[in-house]
């Protein structure tokens, strides 16, 4: 067979130097990475693939494609003359594409591939699809085919001139090969995730389990990259790198950008397409390091990467006018020398006069240079400066960083507010609860200084594991009291009591956790109840335990072990209590105009049931204490919070009429809820007393699910780099308390340890400093040399005329002789 290839086309050999080639930078006199165009003037390319000194392309002349061979080490291009070639791949000798053809009337797809040593050109497959994608590695090539309302996986091995199908009456895309086994994405049920198939022992395996978007997967070695949609938005492609190690299972997750595509692996090396900064720009991650590098910036967008040994190359758009575009290169070593500017802000909003730290955090820096509010004239040349804002405003922060050589550039943003937001009273202190970056929405709940949330341990491989966890605003401590394989919903708390609901294996029921004992109790077993909520020695849910298909609503005595139903047929959503009292939202079948969701209370006093409300437009959650309830409610489409007095049997709108009010929960005068109204989910407070509104957050994050105890307000923060809880403290202005918050630029290594300690301390005025090896400092932000080997407790007391406070991290520095340095 091999000596019988017909050559279906004419290979034209330009055999051109490209004399006009030319070296950029990354950015304007900014990087020493040296860029190179391979593509001429006035290209339209695409697409590019690299093995060795060989760069392949598509190029469209005249609506035409025409794939490129470029040798690095000779500058000659190739042009494989085709009518219509695309999606090249290469490995040694051979390039594969494919081609597009009309014979006679008929339109069709094939796959082709091109001996580079014989320049021979020959056809392997007919009939592919036209969004068909080749991939290649030695003698094997991979490609989806689809038809007639499916889309499978097939092989061809060169070696043997033989053709197998991998998949069968799938859903199956955009394969990659490494040895002998082949990645790609299938669907099912609106759901991509990401499979394997080893050519060895015919074995499947599904790498991920996830409802959300997995795509465009690569391999090498033990090692498989994808893009992914972490934020849990099916359609919305916030896509993020994940890399999933065959040998040990592991999942990790690469990048936190939410923007990133089309990653490619080889070796130790990761890069993809990311449009984190508003562009689309080229990003490499180091394996073994866990370094991140941006290759390129230019604002003009560059885009499907590929990456062989040294050697980087991708699709770029700076010379984009007339709809051009070219292909470049450039040296991956180069991009790992080269200083990158990076940088931490802490805190990056506040009241004025606000206090920041700020941390250098660049690579392959020599000098440095901070503007603090980008007025080009450099403020600092300190690696870790402070800064004090005493003016309110947008400030843009530019840190400069340099080596011998070149210099980049990183931005970042302090927001710096009014401190006399409310009544010239109220000082608002922010503070952050968890630390995993891994809470679930819906979750925070708060009693006095307790807080308890819900963590998603899990990942997208099935293995889901959800996590409770406490913490203890008065000790800073956070413990994780109980671990599941289900489902965690409903979390409530009443002072050492927490109860929940837990759904596993199609069965749900109600769970309670004592913190004084440390002993957990299951409260029902029927496996059908949802939205407990307790008040002393109550707990109350929905119960479908019926299955009449509507729930009712149940009660435990603590005190008693005694269950009772208290509602029949409610089609209960959402429940709360408080003394006596129990209200819930209720909904029925009919329309909105006739009663579809109304809220009602139950007096365990008077066994009577009140409807509250009667508009039907009522809508999750409710909330109650003391004679208030609050709610939000959708009449008219527009959402607004609602308070009900039970003395008097009044209701008052206290938001104003906008589409964006959501989420409420009370505590004495002070309701809280999530508004949209400034194009941002933020909190707001209202306060009943004197008829005021304040809003708590103005951060440009996601905030939600607010609840609130005392003067602590609990919410959901999503951010760019994880979800966590956040809690806001109102006190009185004047009376600032300092709380005590400290890092550390390395916590392990060799001695000797030369630690920089950063104080991230809030309202402090002054430092003490106990390192844990019998040395002290009274400096804000100490340098610390650790002379012997062991672990070491660190601990930093702060004070200003209001009080104390301190921080104290138990075998915080770790440190080894040097015959102990492990890889």
């Amino acid at each position: 067979m091999k000596n019988n290839k017909e050559k279906l086309y004419s290979i034209i050999l330009t055999s051109t130097t490209l004399v006009f080639l030319f070296l950029t930078s990354i950015s304007a006199a900014a990087s020493g990475v040296q860029e190179i165009q391979l593509t001429q003037n006035g290209s339209r390319a695409s697409t590019p693939a690299i093995y060795e000194d060989n760069v392949v392309w598509l190029d469209y002349v005249n609506d035409s494609g025409i794939i490129h061979l470029y040798n690095l080490t000779t500058s000659k291009d190739i042009q494989l003359d085709s009518f219509h070639g695309s999606w090249p791949a290469i490995y040694g000798d051979k390039i594969v594409c494919r081609d597009y053809q009309i014979c006679g009337n008929k339109e069709n797809y094939n796959l082709s591939v091109y001996d580079i040593s014989t320049t021979e050109k020959f056809q392997i497959t007919k009939n592919v699809s036209e969004h068909s994608i080749p991939a290649i590695y030695e003698d094997k090539i991979v490609w989806h085919n689809s038809q007639n309302g499916v889309s499978d996986i097939y092989l061809y091995n060169l070696s043997t001139s033989t053709e197998c199908q991998v998949t069968f009456n799938r859903e199956a895309y955009d394969p990659a090969i490494y040895a002998d086994r082949i990645v790609w994405t299938e669907y099912h049920n609106g759901n991509s995730n990401i499979y394997m198939y080893n050519l060895s022992t015919s074995k499947e395996t599904q790498i991920t389990n996830s409802e959300f978007w997995q795509l465009d997967p690569d391999i090498y070695g033990d090692n498989i990259v994808w893009a992914g949609d972490r934020i849990g938005e099916r359609y919305s492609l916030n896509l993020d790198i994940y890399m999933y190690n065959i040998s040990t299972s592991k999942i990790t997750q690469i990048t936190y950008s939410e923007s990133a595509h089309e990653p490619v692996i080889y070796k130790d090396e990761i890069v993809w397409m990311d449009d984190r900064n508003g562009n689309r720009d080229i990003y490499l991650y180091n394996i073994s390091t866990r370094e991140e590098f941006q290759v390129t910036k230019d604002e003009s967008g560059q885009m499907w990467p590929a990456i062989y040994d040294d050697r980087i190359v991708w699709k770029d758009n700076r010379n984009a006018d007339g709809g051009h575009s070219d292909i470049y290169t450039c040296m991956a070593s180069a991009v790992l020398k080269s200083p990158v500017a990076n940088l931490s802000v802490a805190p990056d909003l506040g009241f004025s006069p606000l206090s920041v730290q700020f941390t250098d955090l660049s690579k392959n820096a020599i000098l440095r240079s901070w503007d603090f509010n980008n007025d080009g004239v450099a403020e600092s040349t300190e690696k870790n400066p402070v800064y004090i804002y005493t003016n309110p405003g947008n400030y843009i922060v530019n840190l400069t960083v340099s080596d011998t050589n070149t210099t980049d550039s990183k931005l970042s943003t302090v927001l710096v507010f009014d401190e006399q937001l409310f009544d010239n009273q109220l000082v608002l202190t922010e503070t952050q609860i968890s630390t995993s970056g891994k809470a679930i929405y819906d979750s925070p709940a708060i009693y006095d200084d307790k807080v308890v949330w819900v963590d998603h341990t899990g990942d997208y491989s099935g293995n889901d594991k959800y996590d409770i966890c406490l913490y203890n605003i008065s000790t800073k401590k956070e413990t994780r009291i109980h671990t599941t394989n289900g489902s965690v919903y409903g979390l409530d708390i009443y002072k050492d009591r927490i109860v929940w609901y837990e759904s596993l294996n199609g069965q749900s029921d109600i769970y309670m956790y004592n913190v004084s004992t440390s002993k957990e109790t299951q409260i029902t077993s029927g496996g059908s109840t949802s939205h407990p909520a307790i008040y002393e020695d109550r707990i109350v849910w929905a119960d479908n335990r019926d299955e009449e298909g509507v729930p009712d609503i149940y009660m435990y005595n603590l005190s008693t072990s005694k269950e009772s139903k208290i509602i029949n047929d409610t089609s209960v959503v959402g429940l709360d209590i408080y003394g006596d009292r129990i209200v819930w939202l209720n909904y029925t079948s009919v329309s909105y105009s006739n009663g579809f969701s109304n809220i009602y209370m139950y007096d365990l006093s008077t066994s009577k049931k009140t409807p509250i409300t009667t508009s039907g437009s009522a809508g999750f959650p409710v909330a109650i204490y003391d004679d208030r309830i609050v709610w939000e409610d959708d009449g008219y489409e527009k959402r607004q919070i609602y308070v009900y007095n039970i003395s008097d049997s009044t209701e008052i709108k206290i938001t104003p009429d906008n589409l964006s009010q959501q989420r409420p929960d009370i505590y004495g005068d002070r309701i809280v809820w999530q508004d949209q109204r400034n194009g941002n989910l933020d909190i707001f407070m209202y306060n009943l007393s004197i008829q005021k509104e304040i809003q708590i957050t103005t951060s440009r994050l996601l905030q939600d699910c607010p609840v609130i105890y005392g003067d602590r307000i609990l919410w959901y923060n999503n951010g760019k780099y994880g979800n966590y809880i956040h809690m806001c403290t109102i006190s009185l202005k004047g009376s600032r308390m300092p709380v005590a918050n400290f890092s550390a630029n390395v916590t392990s290594g060799c001695c000797p340890l030369s630690v920089q300690f950063t104080d991230l301390s809030e309202n402090s005025t002054e430092w003490k400093w106990d390192f844990g090896d019998n040395a002290y400092s009274a400096d804000r932000n100490p340098v610390h040399t650790y002379n012997n080997a062991g672990v070491y407790t660190v601990s930093l007391i702060v004070k200003n005329e209001n009080g104390t406070d301190a921080e104290k991290r138990s075998k915080y520095i770790s440190v080894s002789s040097s015959n102990d340095k492990k890889d």
